[in-house]
């Protein structure tokens, strides 16, 4: 059983062998758990591409109450405390908040309390205690994080009312121009997820003022060891995982870590199915005691058959809701949506003198999807269920690209002070290929449909598919240079500072659009932080970003770039043993020609867009920490108004309040038991027939575990446990309904 400890949020580290008891390691270094900047007292005979497996945590924010209660209770003596925790053994924290910040936020080496970013982390032990082996089922408890699956294979991710537009890996990413993420996204490569809300230029380069999700892959630790399990669950679904941590020398300067899982299962829609294979490979080395070398390759297939293509039609034609049952699809038994998705990598760290570091990094990354797709259109009558026609479709989609960032990183001294400063250039390469098979009007494939919701998956036929065409093809070419710092005016005031400035090109055409372009931008980033008492922190911060976007306009020309800027001011407070941290914030977002759908248009076979201003007002409030003896507690809270330019509201479908809540007690040695409570008001979607709406809701995960050995643990996980009926998304004028009840038994042991 993962022992809950008395625990310091200052000083927290990743052990994979013994997650919740105290371990002795090296302090945290950068993002992706390299030595990517300044080097906290790191002993030199571990290698910089290991010591990132010893991963110091600290914890999320609190609501607005907490806060204040947190930062009442730090005393005057506080300093003292500290000083004495910093002998403490580092223990892991469950659903951590990155207390060392692993440079997601400014490529400095910030702690959490010193970033005027809000920075919330999702930890392996977090992940595992509630069986969340898909992406979308981690990001769906981090506070103002909106998952919107749109389909069975396809899905948008939204902070404070925008788009996330990129998922990036230790750090990088290449471009995924089309947006969404494809397949189901395994989270057996990672340790932990992280994720920075805010524009966020300096790490991403370009995007949205949403913020960043990045994932760090599990590396080697230089130590021997493993876990490996077996789940069983409903709709016959079952995952067999391990993660192997290999120690190829005596003294742990080189080591390796595998890991791999393989999920397959029905679902609760009808007839859907899908396989998923994934795999990762880490070897990590010392070549001298100043110079290291990591190299790794990750590869995930995922198999889906009689998969959704768009949904279900939410009205009839006079506005009043269809209200299907939970496992109604419009899926034919000859469709299918296939994705892959490989990255290599090879990373060189130098440790210089004084503190400073130079790491180049060389990725490759290839992601593919080939589909036999069925998308149905229309809207039902009320009385016949008639009313409703077919699209086929099928593609084949290849992004192929590399990445390479070089970053010179440390500290200098100036004025009696110490001083952080990091600069880096970064180029990226990607190709786009994208084919498609079309259908002749002829076949029956495009007549009108029976009504929903008995169908069988036999309505329509394979249709008779032409041969392949080139729809899509360019290249996407971008370059950036930035630069960072953090100068210490005082003891309690520090000004950070930074700039990135990109350059993107691309040649070549999408969907019959002319896709050559030329666009450069600057983003600069400024921000303060204040410590106001012990303990006690203000910050503020501005940040611009701009994302060239890809979309096609209801002209059928692209939409050109969007622009972004986002404020944030607030308060960060943590109790003087470090076992809880609470954070206070307020922000302002505006971004200009966003893209937001206009429809599907049959004509061209294209979703459309138009460009709007959107601004984002609202408050944030988390925390995380031990509340108690073997209590845990992870939970946040966002409100927030979305308007246009005018002051109308838009992006309805976005809730206005969120509240999340995590918590594990540990009652005794051997069993634990937790809930996850996620709750969001109604939201609504106005069409051409009449007003969507999804009413306010909440869910509940419960989680039980028991340790059988000291080596062998028996864990049960409960979804949906109240069985409560909800669209998966309103990000479309389709949708379906998310998953009901449903039951995970899970056998894990260690070694």
């Amino acid at each position: 059983m993962r022992r809950i400890p008395n625990f310091d949020c200052r000083k927290v580290s990743n052990s994979m062998r013994q997650p919740y008891k105290a371990v002795q390691g090296n302090r945290v270094q950068g993002m992706a758990g390299l030595a990517t900047g300044a080097q906290h007292n790191v002993p030199r005979h571990r290698p910089a591409l290991l010591r990132g497996s010893t991963m110091r945590h600290g914890l999320s924010g609190a609501a607005l109450a907490l806060a204040s209660l947190v930062a009442i209770s730090v005393p005057a003596h506080a300093d003292d405390t500290a000083d004495s925790a910093e002998d403490a053994p580092r223990i892991v924290v469950w659903g951590e908040r990155v207390e060392d910040a692993p440079r997601s936020a400014t490529k400095l080496p910030l702690e959490v309390v010193d970033t005027p970013q809000s920075v919330s982390v999702l930890g392996e032990d977090l992940i595992e205690d509630f069986g969340f082996d898909e992406i979308n089922d981690a990001l769906a408890v981090v506070p103002g994080i909106q998952v919107e699956q749109v389909e069975t294979d396809r899905t948008y991710y939204t902070a404070r009312g925008f788009d996330l537009s990129w998922l990036m890996v230790d750090g990088l990413a290449t471009p995924n121009v089309y947006g969404p993420t494809g397949g189901s996204l395994d989270t057996v490569f990672y340790s932990r997820i992280e994720v920075v809300r805010g524009a966020n230029a300096l790490l991403s380069g370009i995007g949205n003022p949403a913020g960043t999700i990045n994932f760090v892959r599990r590396r080697p630790s230089g130590e021997t060891g493993g876990t490996a399990a077996m789940s069983f669950g409903s709709w016959n679904t079952a995952r067999a995982e391990a993660d192997l941590d290999l120690a190829l020398t005596e003294g742990g300067t080189w080591g390796l870590r595998a890991t791999g899982a393989v999920t397959s299962g029905d679902s609760h829609l009808r007839d859907y199915g899908s396989t998923r294979y994934a795999g990762q490979v880490i070897l990590a080395g010392e070549i001298t005691p100043d110079l290291s070398l990591a190299l790794g390759y990750s590869y995930q297939r995922n198999n889906a058959e009689n998969v959704l293509w768009g949904a279900l039609p939410l009205l009839y034609t006079d506005g009043t809701p269809t209200d299907f049952p939970v496992e109604t699809s419009t899926t034919q038994d000859w469709t299918f949506w296939n994705t892959t998705n490989s990255r290599a990598f090879a990373e060189l760290a130098w440790d210089l003198a004084r503190d400073w570091t130079l790491r180049t990094v060389l990725t490759r990354q290839e992601i593919g999807s080939l589909s036999e797709i069925f998308y149905v259109y229309g809207t039902p009558d009320p009385d016949s269920g008639l009313g409703l026609s077919g699209f086929p479709g099928a593609y084949d989609f290849d992004t192929k690209g590399w990445i390479s960032d070089t970053e010179l990183s440390g500290t200098f001294a100036a004025f009696g002070r110490e001083h952080d400063v990091s600069v880096g250039i970064q180029y990226s390469d990607t190709d786009f290929d994208y084919l498609g098979r079309s259908v002749p009007t002829s076949d029956p494939a495009w007549g009108a449909l029976p009504a929903l919701p008995d169908w069988t998956g036999r309505e329509v036929g394979r249709p008779a598919y032409d041969a392949p065409a080139v729809q899509a093809d360019f290249d996407y070419r971008m370059w950036r240079a930035y630069a960072a710092t953090r100068l210490a005016l005082s003891d309690r005031l520090s000004l950070i500072a930074g700039a990135n400035y990109i350059d993107v090109q691309s040649e070549g055409f999408s969907f019959g659009v002319d896709f050559g372009r030329s666009e450069k931008a600057l983003s600069p980033f400024a921000g303060l932080t204040f410590e106001a008492i012990d303990g006690v922190k203000l910050y503020a911060s501005y940040s611009d970003i701009f994302l060239p976007q890809s979309e096609t306009g209801t002209d059928l020309r692209p939409l050109g770039a969007a622009k972004g800027e986002s404020m944030e001011a607030g308060l960060k407070a943590q109790t003087a043993d470090g076992a809880l941290l609470g954070t206070l914030a307020v922000f302002r977002a505006e971004q200009s020609n966003i893209a937001e759908s206009a429809g599907f248009d049959p004509a061209s076979g294209l979703t459309l867009y138009t460009g709007i201003e959107v601004v984002s007002e609202g408050v944030e409030a988390e925390i995380t920490g031990r509340i108690a003896e073997g209590l845990l507690v992870q939970a946040g809270i966002t409100h927030l108004s979305l308007e246009d330019g005018q002051g109308n509201e838009v992006r309805t479908y976005v809730p206005r309040t969120t509240a999340d809540i995590a918590l594990r007690w540990q009652p005794t040695e051997r069993l634990s038991v937790g809930a996850v409570l996620g709750w969001q008001d109604d939201v609504y979607l106005d069409t051409a027939v009449g007003r969507i709406e999804q009413g306010a809701y909440a869910t509940v995960q419960l989680q039980a575990g028991f340790q059988l050995t000291d080596t062998l643990e028996l864990q049960a996980n409960v979804a949906n446990a109240t069985d409560k009926k909800h669209l998966a998304s309103l990000y479309w004028e389709q949708a379906y309904y998310a998953a009901p009840r449903n039951y995970t038994l899970t056998l894990r042991g260690t070694f």
